[in-house]
């Protein structure tokens, strides 16, 4: 008899049960404890193959959750290359505007300089009067101008500094956005891991000898 048999056997003797009903008594419960082991052994089996089978699905989960943060941020990425395209383009049509803008001036300037200066050459001491109030009209046209395209500038430029504010704080929304998403994701996997070991690790400390 093995060691615990023994003990039990013992047991059963002290208490004044006959010998071959002791012996009987001590296999049954040695058998038992034996059964026993081996169920928990099974169990342990069945939950290191659950353990598993979680791992693989969550790992799953996760890779699906990469690909949709990879195309959350490639959509961030196109629009923000989208908006960029449209601000240049905008720029240069602006820039365009002023450029064709400042050449009308140049040449109505030109125009006028000619006709004064064909004016002059005609009538030069008839004209010094008449020429230095045209040159003080001149002056103050091209001071209105400058003044105008240094208004619309200005405005052109704030208007291109809040678009791209708008659209850095938009995409900086999403980005945030998105990274507290994938933050959530990760909680409520980890939730999920642990609720689901949670039952088996009771049964298996319930179960343990």
């Amino acid at each position: 008899m093995t060691t615990m048999i023994s003990e039990v056997y013992s047991a059963f003797k002290t208490a004044g049960v006959p010998e071959q009903e002791a012996q009987e008594a001590a296999e049954a419960m040695s058998a038992e404890n034996l059964a026993t082991r081996n169920a928990l052994a099974a169990d342990k089996r069945d939950l290191s193959n659950d353990i598993a089978g979680a791992e693989q699905r969550l790992s799953g989960e996760i890779g699906e959750v990469r690909q949709e943060v990879a195309a959350v941020e490639q959509k961030l990425t196109d629009k923000i290359a989208a908006v960029r395209q449209e601000l240049t383009a905008e720029i240069a049509t602006v820039e365009q505007k002023l450029s064709d803008k400042i050449a009308a001036v140049r040449q109505e300037v030109a125009a006028v300089e000619q006709k004064l200066s064909d004016k002059i050459a005609a009538v030069r001491q008839e004209l010094t009067v008449q020429i230095a109030t045209v040159e003080q009209k001149l002056s103050d046209k091209i001071a209105a101008v400058k003044q105008e395209l240094t208004v619309e500038i200005g405005t052109v430029k704030q208007e291109l500094t809040d678009k791209i504010v708008d659209a850095r704080q938009q995409v900086s929304a999403e980005i945030g956005e998105v990274r507290r998403i994938v933050s959530v994701i990760r909680w409520m996997l980890g939730f999920m891991l642990v609720a689901m070991a949670l039952p088996i690790l009771r049964e298996i400390i319930v179960a343990w000898p």
